[in-house]
């Protein structure tokens, strides 16, 4: 596992994630539009010039060069539109408001179907069975493939995080680990010593995603919980981080603030998602497997309002940051590198994130746009078209800015 590397897997996997999120985005829009009777003149994947196009009935179906998002124009969809182009009776400004509510509401509520439909195929198909990484702790105690960890340290194991959990706190020295197969029988103790490994795949690319650590500063890994790592060593100047790769050591600096390190045992597959815990483990039957995708995506919507008030508030993580495509495409990247599951379960959470955004009552965005419908509604007459579009642009320009600023911070991490 090397990173952030555009191998022509991950590039072909980060454009099949855009295409696959932007197009069930944009074919909600669609879709409700055609139902409610408005007129569709253009249903576009992609920016910029067109690659492919075809004229199906009224509306053109267009590929096009930049797959960066998409789009589908309705006729008059502003109210600004000369007459030619306001579609009559079709034109969207001329539907209910229940009916545009609808149709700007479809785009993101598409997005949040989608990431529990594939939460739900993730956990019908189940984690792959367990395997133990070469040259890692349990690898070195002799553990074999297809044996499920049960307990760690004295403590029984409900999920991966309680493995980790305990792992963490026994600080790198050798626990007792219990394990069996994965289709069940008698149970087998090893003696496993962890080792320290790089998990900071945003803090820099110099150093593999979970490269095993060993060394800092000239000195062995010291025996601390990870958080306190860094402040084992005096000093405020970057550490001097040695980690193992093939046939060397190699030493590179790493910023404190960015050191991003835990004990592991060499463990993968089940539990198996290092996503969403709750999507790993052995296959579950389609009825539990749907409870428990569609039950993901309210708990992973809660868990981003969570993230986000800890990013702002005064007392913030100061590991937590927006990410922009360029770190979507570096998390992208890494995902193709693990499984299909994690892959899979990675665009679920774009997919997400793309509909919550866009539900979001933020100016130029659908939610701006459902806002306007709704005020409407509770005014019982229309915001003048000539306001909305002024509201919109003043949007759109915060989203730009934030866009350029939030791609800096990818650029500025990705240099690291």
């Amino acid at each position: 596992m090397t990173g952030f590397a555009l191998t022509w897997q991950s590039v072909g996997g980060i454009v099949l994630m855009l295409l696959v999120v932007v197009s069930i985005h944009e074919f909600g829009h669609y879709l409700v539009a055609k139902r409610a009777g408005i007129q569709v003149d253009e249903f576009s994947i992609g920016f910029g010039p067109r690659l492919l196009s075809r004229r199906r009935g009224e509306t053109v179906y267009s590929l096009r060069l930049l797959p960066l998002g998409g789009y589908v124009r309705m006729a008059g969809m502003t109210g600004l539109e000369p007459a030619a182009e306001s579609g009559g009776d079709r034109g969207f400004i001329r539907a209910s408001s229940g009916r545009r509510a609808a149709v700007v509401a479809a785009g993101g509520l598409m997005n949040l179907l989608l990431a529990g439909a594939v939460f739900s195929g993730v956990a019908a198909v189940g984690g792959p069975a367990p395997q133990v990484q070469v040259g890692g702790g349990l690898a070195k105690a002799g553990v074999p493939n297809g044996l499920q960890i049960v307990g760690v340290g004295g403590h029984k194991v409900t999920s991966l995080t309680t493995v980790r959990d305990v792992i963490q706190q026994d600080r790198g020295r050798p626990l007792a680990v219990q394990l069996q197969p994965w289709a069940g029988g008698a149970k087998r103790s090893y003696v496993v010593t962890p080792q320290l490994h790089w998990i900071g795949t945003q803090s820099t690319p110099k150093i593999p995603f979970e490269a095993e650590i060993v060394g800092i500063n000239g000195r062995p890994v010291p025996h601390f919980l990870p958080t306190d790592m860094a402040a084992a060593f005096p000093g405020t100047g970057p550490l001097a981080v040695a980690y193992r790769g093939p046939g060397q050591t190699t030493v590179v600096e790493v910023p404190r603030a960015r050191f991003q390190v835990e004990w592991l045992v060499g463990y993968l597959g089940s539990p198996g998602n290092p996503l969403i815990a709750s999507l790993g483990g052995a296959p579950l039957p389609w009825y539990q497997a749907i409870a428990v995708g569609f039950y993901a995506v309210p708990v992973q919507i809660g868990s981003t309002f969570v993230n986000l008030w800890a990013l702002v508030s005064p007392h913030h993580n100061p590991n937590l940051r927006l990410t922009g495509p360029i770190g979507i495409a570096e998390e992208t990247s890494v995902a193709t590198q693990i499984s299909a599951s994690v892959y899979l379960t990675l665009l679920a959470m774009i997919s997400l994130n793309l509909g919550l955004f866009n539900l979001l009552p933020i100016p130029f965005l659908d939610g701006g746009r459902l806002a306007f419908v709704v005020l409407e509604w509770v005014r019982r007459r229309r915001v003048s078209p000539q306001l909305e579009a002024t509201v919109h642009a003043v949007g759109l320009a915060l989203i730009v800015m934030l866009f350029i600023y939030v791609t800096f911070g990818d650029l500025t991490h990705l240099v690291r």
